[in-house]
């Protein structure tokens, strides 16, 4: 399962990636840091899966799901 982690913390990126790389069955293609990004990473990188903060800079969470 390829995921994006989404999150303008970011040390608790880090954290998520490190956990997830280490599980067989996920991969983590993308880490953005605000919602301008986050579209960005979508759009190319075609996640299945986004772990998505609500409350970000330039672009909220809710944003990106809209």
């Amino acid at each position: 399962m390829r995921i994006i982690i989404v999150d303008n913390n970011a040390e608790l990126c880090e954290i998520l990636r490190q956990y997830l790389d280490g599980q067989l069955d996920f991969e983590v293609v993308g880490l953005a840091y605000d919602g301008e990004q986050a579209l960005a990473q979508i759009q190319s990188l075609e996640p299945d899966v986004m772990l998505l903060d609500i409350t970000m800079p330039s672009l909220d969470g809710l944003g990106v799901l809209e």
